[in-house]
């Protein structure tokens, strides 16, 4: 069958994540991300449906469960479900901490890029990456890396 279809799956359409409150939380990645309602926001579904840049949609999906975006990998390590492609990613770890967004250091995983993790108001771990080694420049990338880790060859 894989032959018949090749690589049947395109792109991950659509990303459900689990709030306490649909519109608040929405307000909160509009303002700290920029994003923008995919659809206008139907009180009766209880979810903001919110547009990546590229075209995905972001649900914020209201619930009264437990909020578990989260998971531990084998060696304990709390996973994040998701993780979002961003440019210019030491202009938004500075946007985001200036907010008061709870953000983890950033990180260079050195052909993945450069990362982060941050945490939605719900507790929802994320995490960020700019594959810098594609996006920029060889001198680029070590201005970037001597800025952000002292880095100095």
């Amino acid at each position: 069958m894989a032959g018949i279809l090749g690589n049947a799956l395109k792109t991950v359409c659509s990303n459900y994540v689990p709030v306490r409150n649909p519109l608040k939380s929405a307000e909160w990645w509009q303002r700290n991300f920029g994003l923008e309602y995919a659809v206008p926001y139907n009180a009766a579904e209880a979810q903001a449906i919110l547009k990546l840049s590229d075209g995905q949609w972001l649900h914020l999906v209201e619930t009264d469960g437990p909020i578990d975006n989260q998971f531990p990998n084998k060696a304990g390590y709390e996973m994040f479900r998701l993780t979002f492609e961003v440019r210019q990613i030491e202009v938004l770890y500075d946007h985001l901490r200036e907010n008061g967004v709870k953000t983890a250091e950033l990180e260079d995983r050195d052909s993945c890029g450069i990362n982060f993790v941050f945490y939605d108001l719900d507790g929802n771990k994320f995490d960020v990456n700019e594959c810098v080694n594609v996006h920029r420049t060889p001198e680029a990338v070590e201005r970037l890396k001597g800025h952000l880790f002292g880095l100095v060859r």
